[in-house]
């Protein structure tokens, strides 16, 4: 939204052909200019997902997080949408639905829920996710269920699978 600013524009066009007032007004371009950029950050940083750096700073403190020094702005930008849109009550699709946001994908992990007991196995997690899994299990999940987290990493080596078939004639040799 940041505007050209020319302010010798909005002279009357008596005033225009004199020079002093037309070179005070073109010294003031930069600063409005500067004001423009201004409010426009104020309004991108109203938002998550137009905010900059200073932005997401101020909605993760509002939050209570506290980000690692190795995040860069978008890891932090998921960490912040995930926790601001929070609903209760938690039910095991909303649960399965935040996963599926935390770890990117549904292919991922396998969710199993026993009596008192949530398995979560994950496939090929990444270090920036742990800590948010961690956290939203830890919000979601109530207390009187156990939650355990299975971590399996993508095998680094080849498998091979294999099998045979045979057939054979089975005779029979009787006596007379």
């Amino acid at each position: 939204m940041i505007r050209e600013v020319d302010l010798v524009s909005y002279l009357p066009p008596f005033m225009a052909k004199y020079r002093e007032p037309a070179a005070a007004l073109e010294a003031e371009n930069p600063e409005f200019l500067l004001a423009w950029s201004a409010a426009d950050r104020i309004l991108n940083n109203r938002f998550l997902s137009t905010a900059d750096e200073y932005g997401i700073s101020r909605f993760e403190k509002m939050l209570k997080i506290y980000p690692d020094k190795a995040d860069d702005i978008e890891t932090r930008r998921t960490r912040v949408l995930l926790r601001w849109n929070n609903r209760v009550p938690y039910t095991l699709r909303s649960l399965t639905a935040k996963l599926n946001e935390v770890l990117k994908g549904g292919h991922n992990f396998v969710l199993e829920l026993k009596e008192y007991e949530l398995v979560l196995t994950v496939y090929g997690l990444d270090d920036s996710q742990n800590a948010e899994l961690e956290y939203v299990l830890s919000v979601m999940v109530p207390l009187n269920i156990t939650t355990d987290i299975i971590y399996e990493s993508p095998l680094a080596g080849s498998v091979f699978f294999g099998g045979i078939m045979q057939e054979a004639d089975l005779i029979e040799l009787r006596e007379r």
